[in-house]
């Protein structure tokens, strides 16, 4: 063999027992077995090696073995077979049969990634379907959640505390704010909210959040915080990255009913080509936030399913199974990717990976100039093509002083406008409406209103759906539902702007 430019590296194994040694201890390239041997034979060797690896050559190398037999075991699976007269066919025949078992394994390790890849693709489709699902039903929903949570707001404030009414009202309130939890969970798992993202510390970050974990574990749960050097600088929206911690640690204590032991980590890593493209995301440097548990773990079938909406393992009524796709969504909507590892009755740990930012972390939310401020009373033209929504808003307007103009639609908004002697100072308008959209109004009432404001409002919450005059400017965005607190604040930023 050496003749023909191999290193060899022999173990000669005369019988069964030394072969079978052999072929469990070491990792061999090849295999030469002659056909008759001291109490076995070439087809019990090949036997033995094809229950230990499939892909090994067998060659056998033999100075008796007559044709039928030779073709007898190749149909068995032996890869070649050289008469001893004849050992110049050894080399050649070896160099095949090598470059064969190297392709052997290259097809299987591709078809191997293919299957992985269209596993992803299915998941990604089915992930894509329920997002759509999401996307479309939100509108409509949350425009109802407007409508219940402003009149519910009124009525609170109308009726005396010790009325039973009262609570009724609170009750529906508490309802409607469910029901929007609900909602954005759905939308954070279809990527599909309105960010508002900024550069935050993921160390300051958990840090602050502290406390509220250590009381949501509770006491049987050691807590323990672990982290690198800050600032660990990341760019998203600060209340997502709030959910993602939440859903990741309500989950661990989930898997810990006995009590256990929860650990927070935060870290920078670098994630090469390969980890990447099983992550999804692209190379490069990221901040590392991994949450584990030392609870019951999770079986590999589950785990196959455990980012999927309404997918859950709890008893019902005790979960929607929206906690982990919300995790999933938010953070590929922010650039990241997410990744879990679980030893069943020993314990999980979900690893979530964000981009890290290079830019410097805001200190603080700034305040609202007008924060706090005495209401200014202005003229808001208000644009709602839904009647429970212009109803409420138009409501709640009045109630803080304002002189309001309501329309149901753009085109009459502009009408109305075009009529009006008086300077208009904030124009409030749906994004989508028949005939002339929010952005439209805005548009054609900047000529003759110069000072005037905007906010815009939507039930939709896919940037795709929004307009790019909306998304480049969140300030002028309400995003429905809202409250009547949220939208004199919102109205009271744009104000001060004049």
């Amino acid at each position: 063999m050496a003749r023909h430019g191999f290193q060899v590296n022999p173990r000669v194994a005369e019988t069964r027992a030394e072969f079978l040694a052999a072929i469990q201890e070491g990792t061999w390239d090849v295999v030469l077995s002659d056909d008759s041997m001291k109490g076995f034979s070439s087809t019990d060797a090949l036997r033995m090696l094809r229950d230990r690896d499939a892909d090994i050559p067998f060659i056998i190398v033999s100075g008796t073995i007559g044709e039928d037999a030779a073709v007898e075991a190749m149909r068995a699976g032996a890869h070649d077979y050289v008469l001893k007269h004849n050992l110049r066919r050894l080399g050649p025949a070896v160099e095949r049969e090598l470059r064969e078992a190297a392709n052997r394994r290259m097809q299987r390790s591709t078809h191997a990634a293919l299957q992985a890849s269209e596993h992803r693709l299915r998941h990604a489709q089915r992930m894509e379907a329920v997002g759509r699902l999401a996307g479309g039903i939100a509108h409509d929903f949350n425009n109802l959640l407007t409508v219940i949570l402003g009149f519910s707001e009124f009525l609170i404030e109308e009726l005396p505390e010790n009325e039973p009414t009262h609570r009724d009202a609170s009750e529906i309130r508490m309802a409607a704010q469910r029901a929007t939890r609900l909602t954005k969970q759905l939308l954070a798992f279809s990527r599909q909210q309105v960010l508002e993202r900024r550069v935050i510390d993921l160390v300051a970050a958990v840090s602050e959040m502290q406390p509220m974990i250590e009381r949501l574990i509770g006491e049987d749960v050691q807590f323990t915080f672990n982290h690198a050097e800050p600032p660990q600088l990341v760019l998203m929206d600060p209340g997502q990255f709030e959910q993602v911690v939440m859903n990741l640690v309500i989950n661990a204590r989930d898997a810990m009913p006995g009590g256990g032991r929860l650990t927070v980590f935060v870290d920078r890593t670098r994630i090469d080509s390969n980890h990447a493209a099983e992550l999804e995301i692209k190379p490069g440097q990221y901040v590392t936030l991994a949450v584990s548990d030392s609870g019951e773990g999770i079986d590999e079938d589950t785990i196959d399913h455990i980012f999927e909406p309404f997918f859950t393992t709890k008893a019902p009524g005790s979960g929607t199974g929206l906690g982990l796709s919300t995790v999933f969504g938010i953070v590929h909507q922010s650039g990241g990717g997410i990744e879990v590892h679980s030893v069943v009755k020993q314990g999980t740990t979900f690893r979530v990976y964000f981009p890290l930012s290079g830019a410097v972390a805001a200190d603080h939310e700034k305040e609202s100039p007008q924060a706090g401020a005495r209401e200014r009373a202005s003229t808001i033209l208000l644009a709602e093509d839904e009647q429970g929504v212009r109803a409420f808003l138009e409501m709640a307007l009045k109630r803080a002083g304002h002189r309001v103009i309501a329309t149901p639609s753009g085109t009459e908004a502009l009408a109305v406008a075009e009529r009006s002697s008086d300077p208009i100072d904030l124009l409030i308008a749906d994004v989508v409406m028949p005939g002339l959209s929010g952005p439209d109004v805005a548009d054609r009432l900047k000529q003759r209103h110069p000072t005037m404001q905007t906010l815009f409002l939507s039930g939709y919450s896919s940037h795709s759906a929004l307009p790019e005059r909306v998304t480049a400017d969140p300030g002028a965005f309400l995003q429905k539902p809202f409250t009547v607190e949220a939208l004199l604040a919102k109205v009271r930023e744009r104000l001060s702007r004049s």
